[in-house]
């Protein structure tokens, strides 16, 4: 029991932390031509 919520725990960390980059990524792409057309 105590394994399988360490590895549920890592696992979510895990998913939390690439869907915190994917999203910044997606932020960065979207703003980078947004302020390159305004400039």
């Amino acid at each position: 029991m105590t394994y399988d919520w360490s590895g549920e725990r890592t696992r979510r960390i895990r998913i939390v932390r690439i869907a915190t980059i994917v999203a910044v990524l997606i932020g960065v792409a979207i703003s980078l031509p947004l302020l390159i057309n305004v400039a």
